[in-house]
């Protein structure tokens, strides 16, 4: 059976936050910072209400082979696509803590 994500404590944040939002502000994070960290990826539309959590789990899982890809560079590529997104190209990002157990970089497995 899949291990799946608990439930979520992220809140959209602010209208104004997410309206004056530039990539410049997550400044050098990249992917190994969030996961060394524990933190989602919070993906806000400024175009309408969605909000999308990319966990330590699924960062891990899409940039395995890019983990020094800085968030900054990463965000001018993101929309609001998929089931319930507008299509907008406009969004906001920040860090979110994780609300599960997450060690990074995993334990090694027994032998």
């Amino acid at each position: 059976m899949a291990k799946t994500d608990p439930p979520s404590t992220l809140k959209r944040p602010p209208a104004k936050m997410i309206a004056g939002f530039h990539a410049r502000q997550v400044g050098a994070d990249t992917v190994r910072t969030f996961l060394q960290n524990g933190w989602s990826l919070a993906i806000c539309c400024k175009a309408c209400p969605r909000v999308v959590e990319w966990t330590p789990p699924r960062l891990q899982a899409i940039f395995a082979e890019r983990l020094d890809l800085k968030i900054a560079a990463l965000a001018p590529r993101l929309a609001c696509t998929g089931e319930d997104g507008c299509g907008s190209r406009e969004v906001a990002v920040f860090p979110h803590a994780y609300d599960g157990d997450w060690t990074w970089p995993p334990p090694a497995p027994q032998a």
